[in-house]
């Protein structure tokens, strides 16, 4: 008889995403909260979406600057400490400056989606024999 914990535990395990899924969901939903943002008129829009991504790559860098990262090599740290920092100063900005455009930061977030996606699929197609 299998425990229900253990039960539980196997049927989570399966439905578990990887932590390169889980990031690529955290930036598909930044883009809308972005996109949602350039597209609206309303303050509170604007600095919800600016606020989301203030803190979303505040933690990015966070997990970057810290030694427990080291499973990711320097050279990786480094590149997204630096999109990190380049992003909250713009985002920054645009708290200050109402005029400029959104754009800069959906093309951040939407390159790294990107960068995130193909290393998805290249891990999972590796992970079946097919490369």
């Amino acid at each position: 008889m299998i425990h229900p914990a253990m039960r539980a535990y196997q049927a989570v395990s399966e439905t578990a995403i990887s932590g390169r899924d889980a990031d690529a969901a955290c930036f598909r939903l930044l883009l809308i909260e972005l996109e949602k943002a350039r597209d609206s008129t309303d303050p509170a829009v604007r600095s919800a979406a600016l606020d989301k991504h203030q803190q979303m790559w505040g933690l990015i860098m966070k997990a970057n600057i810290s030694e427990t990262g080291a499973a990711t090599p320097l050279e990786d740290r480094e590149l997204f400490i630096r999109l990190a920092d380049q992003a909250q100063r713009y985002g920054i900005k645009l708290l200050v400056d109402p005029s400029l455009s959104f754009d800069p930061l959906i093309d951040i977030a939407q390159n790294v989606l990107e960068g995130l996606e193909t290393a998805s699929v290249t891990e999972s197609d590796m992970s079946y024999g097919i490369l």
